[in-house]
């Protein structure tokens, strides 16, 4: 029987088998150099020779060890296959096995022992398809070159609302690397993060690695929004008027590596992507310029997106007949698109005792429209809101309460605003020493049971004071430690600025050093023609203009814009206040008595003088009488007036295993000023001999309100809320997708072999 004709390439036809694992090896190479330079930390400069020749770029999510047994596994497994000999028992010809024995002459090949097999093959693309899905590679897409652009993120209070799962902020951060992605190689990028305050956290670069790596960072606050200084950031670089980093200032030849982006004398145009729920006030006053805004707003446009009901007012009174009882206030709104019934409790706790609980049901409408009496015109849409009142007896006013207000029963989609704290303190008495002759006018004020409710205070009198030793120890020794709050000079002062006490004073007709007191320069019998109604010390002061002096001294040298609390005629300055680093001398420039021991004016007999001297010990006194500390928000620094002289504070924030602050004394400062408090909750201040706590809240109804914006008003311009950036592709998911369809292929012919 002749031999069957061979046909044309049927060797080749038989070499399928290598050919396709050379291939397959040619592909395994590049996964394993991007590996090997991931392991040794080349990542970010391969990410972008990547993006700039081939706009891709790739990161391995997962620890090294666990990549590196996943690239070995290809070897394992061809490694399996050529330990894998089974031998099948079966009748063969004798001249069968003389064939077999020769073939066994050649060299033992690899191709031999996993001749022609396809599961191999289809389980080493499995392997490969993982292995590049474990690469995560990305396609970039292009936008454009030479351009600038500015992501502005908003991680403010609301941004942690979670209608956009994870969170509204987590969504901006998603939709910034997008943006990133896009850019192109020439393209310069900055980041700006902004809250109550803003700051920049990536200045311009191209280097698009560092930028995503900024944006991934990026951390939720608890601080309030506001956009006036981060538009001012980039500002700066993008219209002359602000730039300060221009060419004009560029060095001709800047040292290597440090060289800057530095803005055209006629600014930079640039992009502005800003990702917010736009929930802070319009800016009005502020002109874009070569700013291009575009807004894209964080949150669900739907009802969703003002899904939430929040605490927004929370104080407390002390009765002034009964100090261990006090009244609680709180105000609940509702902005959600249906009625909510909930519960407010409110939790005391003193120190040393157990809890007390109070709780009243609360119901309130809608966010809608309010309800009209008949023809009256369509209102704007407003929020339900009740007020609820707790009356708290029995508290013990020397001990510190610390009140919580929370809203329960509700399922909102912002719970942050849903508690706030209140202390409930011990009075805080000034430290008043007065030097001078004896005055009755002001003993009957300070000799008052109601003033010495509210102030110690310490008298020296004006020979003490001209007596060196005596002066010493009763006045500077003292005064340099900050023994005192507020120092009153009735007649007589310093002799010079460094010996001012490191306190708040109060001068009558003797102005502070470097002033001179010239007594030939004075006015005689004039009533007060003016006065400040917004300063601190003239609060509910009334009747001013019945204020009249027999005497009044002139000082001629005042500096510019010094606030003139009371003047006369012809501009004379009555009253005045001057600062001196962080405290604060106010003068009266006529006596309450005169040298002959006369009245020199009528205003002690005016309602309006115990008034203004209780100001006084409010405002220069430090006095703390209120039954709930200040209001504190988040972001803003607290100022601590221990009831002592002390060097150092200690402040411990709320939560678990927190870090306790060391506060040093800091010059001549009495006060000691803390500014991390950027968590809501109570903050505990101790110092030796004493402590003090305070809360800081939220209660801003404007961050409560969770509708985003869909519109936002910049200077004269109305930017309307734009769409995203979608350029980037994911492409590690059609690898895995890949991967499956491979393992259901050889899934497939595995059962089919086994069944035929």
């Amino acid at each position: 029987m002749p031999d069957p004709v061979r046909r044309p390439g049927s060797n080749i036809w038989r070499m399928w088998f290598p050919f396709a694992l050379v291939v397959l090896f040619i592909i395994f190479i590049p996964s394993v150099m991007l590996f090997g330079l991931n392991l040794f930390g080349r990542e970010s400069s391969v990410n972008l020779w990547l993006e700039k020749t081939l706009r891709l770029s790739y990161h391995i999510p997962i620890p090294w060890w666990g990549a590196l047994l996943l690239f070995l596994a290809p070897l394992l497994l061809i490694l399996l296959y050529f330990l894998k000999l089974k031998r099948k028992a079966m009748e063969v010809p004798s001249t069968f096995l003389w064939k077999k024995s020769i073939e066994d002459l050649h060299v033992n090949s690899l191709f031999q022992w996993l001749r022609n097999n396809v599961l191999l093959l289809l389980q080493l693309l499995v392997l490969l398809a993982l292995l590049y899905g474990i690469l995560a590679p990305k396609l970039h897409g292009a936008r454009g070159v030479g351009k600038h652009y500015i992501l502005m993120i908003d991680n403010s209070a609301s941004m942690a609302a979670t209608d956009v799962a994870p969170s509204r902020l987590e969504w901006a951060k998603a939709e910034a690397i997008k943006e990133i992605d896009a850019a192109d190689d020439n393209d310069t990028g900055m980041l700006i993060v902004f809250n109550s305050r803003a700051e920049i956290r990536q200045s311009y670069t191209n280097n698009r690695a560092a930028l995503r790596q900024r944006v991934s960072e990026i951390e939720q606050t608890h601080r309030t929004t506001r956009i006036e200084e981060a538009l001012n950031l980039a500002d700066s670089l993008a219209n002359p008027k602000t730039s300060a980093e221009n060419e004009a200032v560029k060095p001709s030849d800047p040292d290597p590596g440090k060289e800057r982006t530095y803005a055209a004398p006629e600014g930079v145009k640039a992009e502005v992507h800003l990702y917010s729920d736009g929930r802070f006030p319009d800016v009005p006053d502020f002109v874009l310029g070569n700013l291009d805004l575009h807004f894209h707003p964080a949150g669900s446009s739907d009802a969703d997106g003002r899904n939430n009901v929040a605490i927004v007012d929370f104080n407390a009174v002390r009765d002034e007949t009964n100090p261990s009882q006090i009244q609680v206030f709180a105000r609940v709104v509702n902005f959600s698109d249906h009625e909510v019934n909930a519960n407010f409790e409110l939790t005391v706790r003193v120190e040393g005792g157990p809890p007390r609980v109070f709780r009243k049901a609360i119901s309130m409408a809608k966010y809608g429209p309010p309800p009209q009496a008949g023809g009256e015109a369509a209102k704007p849409d407003q929020p339900g809101e009740r007020s609820v009142t707790f009356d708290v007896l029995d508290l013990d006013d020397q001990s510190e309460a610390v009140l919580v207000g929370e809203i329960t029963g509700v399922n909102d989609i912002f719970p942050l605003d849903n508690k706030a704290y209140l202390v409930v303190g011990v009075v805080r008495k000034a430290k008043v020493l007065i030097v001078g002759k004896s005055n009755p006018i002001l003993h009957a004020f300070f000799d008052d049971e109601a003033t010495q409710q509210i102030a110690d205070v310490t008298w020296m009198s004006a020979d003490d004071f001209a007596n060196p030793d005596v002066r010493r120890n009763k006045y500077l020794d003292p005064t340099r430690n900050g023994a005192f709050d507020l120092v009153i000079f009735d007649g007589c002062g310093p002799d010079s600025e460094d010996e001012m006490p490191r306190a708040n004073t109060f001068f009558f007709a003797y102005p502070p050093p470097p002033y001179k007191l010239d007594k030939s320069k004075k006015v005689e019998k004039t009533f007060v023609k003016g006065w400040v109604n917004n300063h601190p010390l003239l609060r509910y002061l009334t009747s001013l203009h019945e204020i009249g002096a027999g005497v009044v001294y002139k000082i001629d040298d005042l500096p510019p814009r010094t606030p003139r609390l009371l003047e006369g005629d012809n501009n004379l300055a009555l009253m005045f206040a001057l600062t001196r680093g962080s405290y604060t001398d106010v003068v009266q420039m006529f006596p309450l008595i005169d040298d002959k021991g006369t009245y020199n004016t009528n205003w002690f007999l005016q309602p309006s003088f115990p008034i203004f001297w209780r100001n006084v010990l409010y405002t220069l006194g430090n006095v703390s009488d209120a039954a709930g500390e200040e209001m504190l928000q988040p972001g803003n620094p607290k100022q601590l007036r221990p009831s002592a002289a002390v060097k150092q504070v200690f402040v411990t924030p709320p939560g678990v295993n927190t870090k306790t602050a060391e506060l040093e004394r800091i010059g001549n400062r009495s006060d000691f000023d803390y500014q991390d408090t950027e968590r809501l909750g109570i903050y505990k201040a101790e110092w030796k001999g004493g402590g003090r706590s305070f809360a800081v809240n939220l209660l801003d109804s404007e961050e409560s309100n969770l509708q985003p914006r869909d519109a936002i008003q910049i200077g004269s311009d109305t930017v309307i809320a734009g769409e995203t950036r979608r350029q980037t592709r994911e492409l590690w998911k059609w690898a895995i997708l890949a991967g499956f369809v491979f393992l259901l292929l050889e899934w497939f012919i595995y059962n089919k072999r086994v069944y035929v």
